[in-house]
C-alpha cells in the first residue's frame, strides 16, 4: 500500500527522499493533467512517485481560467508573482466555497469565456483545483528561490577559495550552512489547502489508507478534530541518505506491510508488533516519523467528515471496502 502525501501537491527533493526512505513509493495528487513540475519528474521516472489526477474534466476551461486569473493577478499585484497577498483573495472561502472576491473572479472569467451569464456560485471542485494549482506554483517558486540561493552560496565559496588560493574556515562555513526556506511556503494557508485537497481526494476512486504530511499544523488540525485518534508509532531517527539503497529495504517493506495490516483489519487493543527504529552507524541526516491511528473510520468518511463535504460516492457503502481504519502521519527533519 502506497501512502498519499498531503495536502501539498509539490514535493521538494528533500521531502521526496524522506518519503522514499520510509515507504519506498508514494502518491501525490495533481490538479491538472500534464503539468507536473519538472523537478518532480525525476522521482516519477524512477518509479518512486505516482502521480494521480482524480479530476480530468474541463481541462481546456481550467487552463483558460488559470491564464485569465494570472492576468488579473498581474494587474492587481504589480506582476509580482505568487506571493502571499495573492492568496489572501482565496482565504477562508475557497475550501468551503462561499461567495467571495476570488469566487466572483472565477464566475466573471467563466462569463467572459462562454459569452453568457453564469451562476454566482462557482463550481466547488473547479475552485478547489484552482486553489491547489496556485498553491503548487507558489511552493515551486519558493523552492526555486532556495535552489538559487544555494547555488549562489556555492559560487561565493568558490570565488573566495580562488581569491585566497586555498580552502579556509570561511569557505567551509559557506558550504556547510543550510539555506533556510523562505517563509510562508508550504505552511501558508495550510488549513485552506487541506480543505481544497480533501475535495480533490474524495474524487479518487482508488484511495489509500495511509496519509503522510510534512506540516505539523496539518497533523495537529486533524488530531484536534479526531478525539478517537491514538498514536501508533514514533520513530525518531530514519536515515535519508540510504533512501535509495538496499540497506533500508527490509525494514521499509516490513513497515509498509504492518501499516497496511492495521488499515485493513479491525483494530484491537492487541495490535501487531511494528518495526523498531532502523539502526545504522554514521547515518548522516535523519528524519522522524510519527503515525496516528483513526480507528473504525475509512479514509473517505474521515476526510469528508472533517471538511464537511459530501463525497461523490457517498451512496456506495463499500467504496473503501478493504479498509477498516485510517492512518495519518508526520515526517520531520531532525536538526
Amino acid at each position: 500500500m502506497k501512502p498519499i502525501f498531503f495536502p501539498s501537491t509539490y514535493v521538494p527533493d528533500s521531502v521526496a527522499q524522506a518519503l522514499t526512505a520510509c515507504f519506498g513509493q508514494f502518491i501525490v495528487y495533481q490538479p491538472l493533467t500534464g503539468k507536473i513540475p519538472e523537478q518532480m519528474l525525476t522521482w516519477v521516472e524512477s518509479g518512486v512517485l505516482e502521480i494521480r489526477v482524480p479530476v480530468t474534466e474541463d481541462q481546456n476551461e481550467f487552463e483558460a481560467v488559470v491564464k485569465s486569473y494570472l492576468s488579473w493577478a498581474d494587474l492587481h499585484f504589480d506582476g509580482s508573482g505568487l506571493k502571499p497577498p495573492f492568496f489572501q483573495t482565496w482565504k477562508d472561502t475557497t475550501p468551503f466555497f462561499e461567495a467571495s472576491s476570488s469566487s466572483q473572479v472565477v464566475a466573471d472569467i467563466k462569463k467572459l469565456l462562454h459569452g453568457k451569464p453564469v451562476s454566482r456560485a462557482p463550481d466547488p471542485l473547479l475552485a478547489a483545483r484552482l486553489f491547489i494549482y496556485f498553491a503548487q506554483e507558489f511552493d515551486r517558486q519558493n523552492q526555486e528561490v532556495v535552489r538559487d540561493l544555494k547555488r549562489h552560496r556555492q559560487q561565493e565559496a568558490e570565488l573566495i577559495r580562488q581569491l585566497k588560493m586555498e580552502d579556509d574556515s570561511l569557505t567551509t562555513q559557506f558550504q556547510k550552512e543550510d539555506v533556510q526556506e523562505p517563509e510562508n511556503s508550504a505552511g501558508y494557508l495550510v488549513l485552506d489547502r487541506l480543505g481544497a485537497w480533501t475535495r480533490i481526494f474524495l474524487e479518487d476512486m482508488d484511495k489509500s489508507g495511509i496519509f503522510i504530511t510534512h506540516i505539523p499544523a496539518v497533523l495537529q488540525e486533524l488530531l484536534d478534530h479526531t478525539p478517537t485518534a491514538q498514536k501508533l508509532l514514533s520513530i525518531k531517527s530514519i536515515p535519508t541518505c540510504m533512501a535509495s539503497t538496499d540497506k533500508l529495504a527490509p525494514w521499509r517493506e516490513q513497515l509498509v506491510s504492518d501499516l497496511a495490516h492495521v488499515v485493513e483489519h479491525k483494530w484491537s487493543e492487541s495490535p501487531p508488533r511494528l518495526p523498531d527504529q532502523p539502526s545504522f552507524r554514521d547515518a548522516g541526516k535523519t528524519i522522524s516519523l510519527s503515525v496516528y491511528l483513526v480507528p473504525d473510520q475509512i479514509p473517505r468518511d474521515f476526510f469528508s467528515h472533517y471538511a464537511h463535504i459530501q463525497p461523490s460516492d457517498r451512496d456506495v457503502p463499500f467504496a473503501d471496502g478493504r479498509f477498516k481504519n485510517t492512518l495519518i502521519g508526520l515526517i520531520e527533519f531532525n536538526k
